[in-house]
């Protein structure tokens, strides 16, 4: 979600309606609102709060890896800063379980209020326990120059029902889109385990929202990566499922960077419904 906004800061709306009222469209708004509220939490005292009130007890976001967020932020002082943001796209599985939220951020000094802004892109994976409130469990994120989608109204989405026959795991799915990217190239594994919602986002560059405009981001060439997953988790209807863990360059040791990839099903399949890399720091 706002990880790109954390590693800036350790160095210093409206939605669109739908005649649909179905209790998985309700679930889609439900975390939507969840977003929302934990964006105010933010603004309102600051992100520190926000992220330890509204993460998970095992939710994680990157730090110089994947770390426990609740763990790392506790003991250390608030950033001095602003950080607000906002969802513009939410999707939830069909059982309520598992969803993901996506936007806008944008950053602010507390010390230098007049100082540039700084912008970007967060992806947030949340988890609702049954009886429970939604929460965070994945958060990662973009930076890029200029504030983009801060304009567009929500949109909520419901997967719909079609789960993954037994035995068709997302770690087979994830496999099976390295192999292809290993044999034909990054473009190709998008164009064939891509969802036709597909969104792409690469720091520095604009997010790519649908499969047409990722496919045709230059920078698609020359991805040469191999991933490494940390952890998955499906939805309990499988019919949604996530991916995170860290990327190679080719024939590297060290991670280039880290990982988030979100799958749902999609005409018989599962489909990548939305990508999103952080680099590590140059060293």
């Amino acid at each position: 979600m706002r990880t790109a906004a954390l590693l800036l800061a350790a160095t210093l709306g409206g939605c669109a309606q739908s005649e649909t009222r179905s209790p998985a469209m309700e679930d889609a708004r439900s975390l939507a609102a969840a977003e929302t509220a934990f964006a105010a939490h933010s603004v309102r005292e600051d992100m520190r709060a926000a992220f330890i009130a509204h993460f998970a007890a095992d939710g994680v976001l990157v730090r110089a890896g994947w770390v426990n967020a609740r763990e790392f932020l506790t003991p250390r002082p608030a950033p001095p800063i602003v950080l607000d943001w906002r969802p513009v796209h939410a999707q939830v599985a069909a059982s309520g379980d598992l969803g993901l939220s996506t936007g806008p951020w944008k950053l602010v000094s507390r010390a230098q209020p007049d100082a540039p802004a700084a912008y970007g892109q967060f992806v947030s994976v949340w988890k609702r326990e049954p009886g429970g409130a939604w929460q965070v469990l994945v958060d990662l994120g973009i930076s890029h120059p200029g504030p983009v989608f801060w304009d567009r109204s929500l949109e909520t989405v419901a997967v719909r029902a079609d789960p993954a026959p037994a035995g068709e795991t997302v770690e087979a799915a994830e496999r099976r889109f390295g192999d292809e990217a290993r044999a034909n190239g990054a473009r190709a594994a998008y164009a064939k385990h891509g969802s036709s919602s597909l969104r792409l986002y690469r720091d520095g560059a604009s997010p790519m929202a649908g499969k047409e405009a990722a496919l045709a981001w230059p920078g698609l060439a020359g991805e040469q990566r191999t991933w490494s997953i940390e952890k998955s988790e499906v939805a309990g209807s499988r019919d949604f499922a996530y991916a995170r863990g860290a990327y190679y360059a080719a024939a590297a040791a060290k991670p280039a960077g880290w990982y988030l990839r979100v799958w749902h099903r999609e005409a018989g399949a599962w489909r990548i419904a939305l990508d999103v890399a952080n680099p590590a720091p140059a060293q």
